[in-house]
């Protein structure tokens, strides 16, 4: 019996062992390794309304950092906009836990990033804001609208329509053609819970185009809903993964691509 709790005490140290070896620390410079670009995707509420944002941020070793910001408050659309900011990793920088600022518009945030440094989560922390969201490397990829052909998709969106009743959540497939990767269509159909409309599946199509900065654009319609969607997104993960964020007046809708 001692054997046997012992063997497994020494095998327990063994894994724990092997758990932290695997774990890879940050450094000062994590969030600009590689080409030091990141899509960053947050969602939740301000002094205006619920909030959508949509960053696409190039991160330098000298601790700041610029990029693009698309916004959505209370369906009031802006963006796409420059911004410009300050970044750094709090002490220990080990603990993958930093701090991020945007100058203007004025936005503050704290990350975390995993293990691999090549994701993580973060929330605002200026007061008023209740708001939180994940961020994702860029990776290596070469982007341009034939980096999607042939690729499908799970689809997930959460966010407001009002006329499809407000609150809305979409899970799916969504399918890239073989020649370009220019159109889409919903493979085969996209599930919507339109609050109290009730829950619906629905089919659509769309076209695409993503520019060599890995920053997309394309229309989505529905035709069960009457509406179209425009759509701005932001390609992540060496094109396996893309943030998006809907930019139709009076709508408030985000959500991501996962192949």
């Amino acid at each position: 019996m001692k054997k046997t709790s012992l063997f497994v005490i020494l095998m327990l140290i063994t894994v724990l062992g092997a758990g932290t070896a695997s774990f890879a620390a940050c450094t000062a410079t994590t969030l600009s390794a590689g080409n030091g670009t990141w899509g960053i995707e947050s969602y939740g509420n301000g002094p205006g309304g619920l909030i959508n944002y949509l960053f696409q941020i190039t991160f330098s070793a000298g601790g700041t950092f610029t990029g693009t910001q698309w916004e959505s408050v209370a369906g009031a659309q802006s963006g796409p906009t420059g911004i410009a900011g300050t970044w750094s990793m709090t002490s220990p920088a080990k603990d993958c836990q930093g701090v991020m600022t945007v100058t203007s518009p004025s936005e503050s945030f704290n990350f975390a990033i995993n293990s691999s440094g090549k994701g993580g989560t973060l929330v605002q922390t200026n007061a008023g804001y209740n708001q939180a969201g994940f961020m994702v490397a860029q990776g290596t990829v070469t982007c341009s609208t034939a980096t999607f052909k042939k690729k499908q998709f799970s689809l997930y969106s959460y966010g407001t329509i009002p006329a499809a009743g407000g609150l809305v959540t979409g899970s799916g497939e969504i399918l890239f053609d073989s020649t370009t990767g220019a159109t889409f269509a919903t493979a085969p159909t996209v599930s919507l819970d339109l609050a109290s409309f009730g829950n619906f599946t629905v089919p659509g199509t769309g076209t695409s185009t993503i520019g060599s900065n890995c920053q997309g654009s394309g229309v989505l319609t529905v035709p069960a809903l009457g509406q179209s969607f425009d759509v701005d997104t932001v390609i992540v993960d060496g094109g396996k993964e893309a943030l998006w964020i809907v930019t139709n007046t009076g709508d408030n809708v985000s959500g991501y691509f996962l192949e």
